[in-house]
Formats: structure tokens, C-alpha cells, sequence
């Protein structure tokens, strides 16, 4: 398999409004509606047991690398203590998450962060050990949806797939 190309960058924040405000003036991109990625089933070494993870995100228009800003959540992978930047680099419909998760565990790198999607179900994402990368973390999405929800708790817009996506149907551009 060629060598995936980085889809997005993952920046942590403590204000994601704020964020977004930067964001657009620093690099004039354009942001999505602020959205969730919401999920009872997210794993983390702050607490390795399936638990609720809501992260309030957003993407820009522009890329690839697309931006995707974060707010700090939980106690975890996603929390203030990890400090607002660089998050991770992100690799978008991974044909199998499990099996790099497995390959890479081989060359001694761990996860920190699985979402499945249920407590025994399919593995929708993870996130590699900040520590192997000088504290950026690699994360693989597998190609099926994502428990995304618009921050509201309104259903998300859909991509030609039926997946959820953050941004409306081409037609509306």
C-alpha cells in the first residue's frame, strides 16, 4: 500500500469560537458549522472503558490538509491538560485501522484514543501515543460514518455517500 496522504491537521483549543475567529483571520480559510463527534463508545487511558466523548469541532473548506480546530473535553486525549496546538495528523477513510493499529503496535507504538462503534463493534477511529511522534499523535478514520451530530443536536449534512459531513450538498455552493 502507497503511503496515505495527510487529509487533515487536528489543532486542539480551549475556545473554539475564538479558534475559528484566528483560524479565518490568519489564513483566510473558511470554517464549517460547528459540529460534534459524539459517541458512548470512546476508549482512552484517562478511562480504558467504553465512555461518552463529545468534542465540539469544525473543518475548513480548504485543503487538503484540511484544519480541523478541537475544544478541550473530557479528561483525556481531548483535555486542557494536553495544552492547545498541534493535536494530529489525520488519515481519512483508512481501509484498516485495526490491522495499522496492529501493525504498528509491532514497532512498539500504542494507541491513546479508539472509537468504535459500540462496545464490542467495529473501530471508527484512533489515535497513536503522543509520545511515539515528539508529541503529535496519528489518527486513522476508518471509511464508515462518523457519530457526528451539528452542534445543536441537529442531524449533519450528507456527503454523496450518506455519510454525515459538515458542509452542504455541492448544489448549494
Amino acid at each position: 500500500m502507497d503511503a496515505p496522504l495527510i487529509h487533515h491537521v487536528g489543532v486542539l483549543v480551549g475556545d473554539l469560537e475564538d479558534a475559528i475567529e484566528r483560524w479565518s483571520v490568519g489564513t483566510g480559510y473558511t470554517f464549517s458549522e460547528v459540529a460534534r463527534y459524539r459517541t458512548d463508545f470512546y476508549e482512552d487511558r484517562s478511562h480504558p472503558e467504553p465512555h461518552f466523548h463529545d468534542a465540539r469541532i469544525c473543518f475548513s473548506r480548504e485543503g487538503p490538509p484540511f484544519i480541523e480546530l478541537m475544544e478541550f473535553c473530557g479528561e483525556g486525549t481531548h483535555s486542557s491538560a494536553q495544552g492547545e496546538g498541534i493535536h494530529h495528523l489525520g488519515f481519512m477513510d483508512y481501509p484498516d485501522p485495526d490491522g495499522r493499529l496492529r501493525e504498528l503496535h509491532e514497532h512498539g507504538v500504542d494507541s491513546d484514543g479508539i472509537a468504535r462503534d459500540g462496545p464490542d463493534g467495529k473501530t471508527l477511529l484512533w489515535f497513536t501515543d503522543k509520545h511515539y511522534l515528539h508529541g503529535i499523535r496519528l489518527e486513522y478514520v476508518a471509511a464508515l460514518p462518523q457519530p457526528l451530530v451539528m452542534d445543536d443536536g441537529r442531524p449533519t449534512y450528507r456527503d454523496e455517500r450518506g455519510f454525515p459531513c459538515l458542509w452542504p450538498p455541492e448544489d448549494d455552493r
